[in-house]
C-alpha cells in the first residue's frame, strides 16, 4: 500500500515538472518571437561590460548579427568619445565625492543602478559595420541584482542579530530605439528654421534702411554743410568758431559711423548657438540702436525691472525677435508716432493665466519681455492670423514672416508670447523666457 502511495507521489511530481517544462518552452517561445520582431535592440551584459544577449533587431539598425557581437565588449560598438561618456569604468570616476541624484547622473551603457535611478532616455551614438557610419538610439538601462542572504526572523524574535542582504551584480540589461532618422528631420527643421530667421532678419533690415538712410543723409547733410562753410572763407573766420564747426563734423561723423556699425552688426549672420547670458546686456545694445534711428514722433523708453536677466539662448536669435517687435511697433505708429516702451520684469510659471498657456509649459522662473506701443492696435481677426505664415498687414512692404519666426523662436527657447490688442489702443507684446 506505502509503495503504492510512493509511486502515486512520484507520477504527480513527474507529471507536475514535464508541464512545468513545457510551460517554459512556451514561455520561452513567446519571449523569443517577442525578440525577433521587435524593431528596438534588447541586449544583457554580464559585469564586465561584454555582451551575453542581443536581439535579431541590431542587424538591422547596425548590421552586425548577434552572433558577431556576444563575447565582445560593448565598446567594440561605440565611438572613442561616446565610450568614455557611457563607460561605467570612465565616466563614474569623474564623479566620485559628488552627491548625484536621480537627474544629476550619469547615464550609462552598463549600468549597475535600479528604480528612480537607473538610466532613462540616454542617447547615444553606435558604429555601424561601416564604421564610418553610426546611428542614433535613445532607451533605458538598468542592472541586474540577485538578492543572496534575507533577515533571521527567528534570530530576531530571540534577540540575535539580523542577517543583512547581500545583493551581487549579475550584469546590465537594456532596450534602445532607433531614431537616427527623427534627428535628421529635427537636424533639417532646425536648418530651415535658420534660413528662415535670416530672411526675416533681411526682411527686418530692408524696413530699417529708410530709416537709417534719413538719419545718415540728416548726419551727412550736417558734415557737408559745415565743411562747406569752412572751405568758403576759412580765413575769415575766427580760430573759436573753426573748432565749434569741426565739433558739429565729428559729432555728425562719430553718429554716422555709429549708426553704419549698428546696422552692419544687425545684418551680418551671426552664430545662433545657445549660451548663458545676460538679457539686459542684449537689450541695452538693441534700445541704443533703436533710439538713434526713431522718428521725431515717436518716443522710446526703456524699463529694467528684472533683478535676475541672465537666461540661457541664442543671442542672435533674441536680438533678430526683439528687433522685429520694435519694428512692428514703428510701423504701427509711423502715421500719428506715439510711444515705444520696452520692459523687462521677473514672473513666476505659477502666475501664469491657464486660459492662454498651456500645461505644457514648465514651471519656473521666467524673465518676461513686455513691448509696447501706443500705434492703431488690431483686432480679433487679424490677432487670430497674427502668426500665420505670409500673412500681413504692410502689403506695400515686409514678407509676413517676421512674427512666425518671432513665435518660433521663443519656442525654440521653451518660452511663451502672447499678444495684446484693441484697434486704437496699441499693442502689446508679451514674451516669457525661461530662466537658467
Amino acid at each position: 500500500m506505502q509503495a503504492q502511495i510512493e509511486d502515486g507521489s512520484i507520477d504527480e511530481v513527474f507529471n507536475e515538472m514535464q508541464r512545468l517544462r513545457e510551460q517554459n518552452c512556451r514561455l520561452q517561445e513567446h519571449l523569443d518571437r517577442i525578440f525577433g520582431i521587435s524593431s528596438a535592440v534588447i541586449y544583457i551584459l554580464d559585469p564586465d561590460g561584454c555582451f551575453t544577449f542581443v536581439n535579431r533587431a541590431v542587424e538591422e539598425i547596425l548590421n552586425f548579427t548577434p552572433e558577431e557581437l556576444i563575447g565582445k565588449h560593448f565598446s567594440a560598438i561605440l565611438p572613442p568619445d561616446e565610450c568614455d561618456r557611457v563607460s561605467r569604468k570612465i565616466a563614474i570616476p569623474k564623479f566620485l565625492g559628488h552627491v548625484t541624484g536621480p537627474h544629476e547622473a550619469p547615464k550609462l551603457f552598463d549600468e549597475r543602478r535600479s528604480g528612480a535611478r537607473r538610466t532613462k532616455n540616454m542617447e547615444i551614438k553606435l558604429l555601424t559595420r561601416e564604421r564610418n557610419d553610426f546611428r542614433i538610439l535613445v532607451g533605458d538601462v538598468t542592472g541586474i541584482v540577485e538578492v543572496e542572504g534575507a533577515y533571521s526572523l527567528q534570530g530576531s524574535k530571540n534577540g540575535g542579530s539580523r542577517d543583512t542582504a547581500k545583493e551581487i551584480f549579475l550584469g546590465s540589461q537594456g532596450i534602445i530605439f532607433d531614431i537616427t532618422k527623427y534627428k535628421k528631420s529635427e537636424s533639417e527643421r532646425l536648418e530651415l528654421h535658420k534660413q528662415l530667421f535670416q530672411i526675416q532678419k533681411m526682411d527686418a533690415i530692408g524696413k530699417l534702411a529708410g530709416r537709417v538712410a534719413h538719419d545718415l543723409n540728416n548726419k551727412l547733410g550736417s558734415i557737408i554743410g559745415t565743411a562747406e562753410i569752412l572751405k568758403h572763407d576759412l580765413k575769415n573766420i575766427d580760430p573759436a568758431v573753426i573748432g565749434a564747426y569741426l565739433d558739429t563734423i565729428l559729432s555728425a561723423s562719430r553718429h554716422a559711423t555709429e549708426i553704419s556699425k549698428r546696422l552692419s552688426e544687425f545684418s551680418r549672420r551671426g552664430d545662433t548657438g545657445y549660451s548663458k547670458f545676460n538679457f539686459h546686456e542684449l537689450l541695452d545694445s538693441v534700445m541704443a540702436f533703436v533710439k538713434s534711428i526713431a522718428s521725431d514722433n515717436v518716443s522710446v523708453h526703456k524699463i529694467m525691472l528684472s533683478k535676475d536677466p541672465v537666461i540661457i539662448g541664442s543671442r542672435a536669435l533674441l536680438q533678430s525677435a526683439l528687433l522685429n517687435l520694435v519694428i512692428n511697433a514703428f510701423e504701427a505708429m509711423k502715421k500719428g508716432g506715439g510711444v515705444l516702451t520696452v520692459e523687462t520684469s521677473d514672473i513666476n510659471a505659477e502666475s501664469f493665466d491657464n486660459a492662454v498657456y498651456p500645461p505644457s509649459v514648465r514651471r519656473g522662473d521666467y524673465l518676461l519681455v513686455s513691448v509696447q506701443d501706443t500705434g492703431v492696435g488690431m483686432g480679433d481677426d487679424i490677432k487670430s492670423r497674427l502668426f500665420e505664415p505670409f500673412f500681413t498687414t504692410n502689403t506695400d512692404s515686409g514678407l509676413g514672416l517676421g512674427l512666425l519666426s518671432i513665435r518660433e523662436c521663443i519656442r525654440n527657447h521653451a518660452g511663451v508670447i502672447n499678444v495684446k490688442s484693441d484697434p486704437g489702443k496699441g499693442s502689446r507684446f508679451d514674451v516669457y523666457l525661461p530662466k537658467t
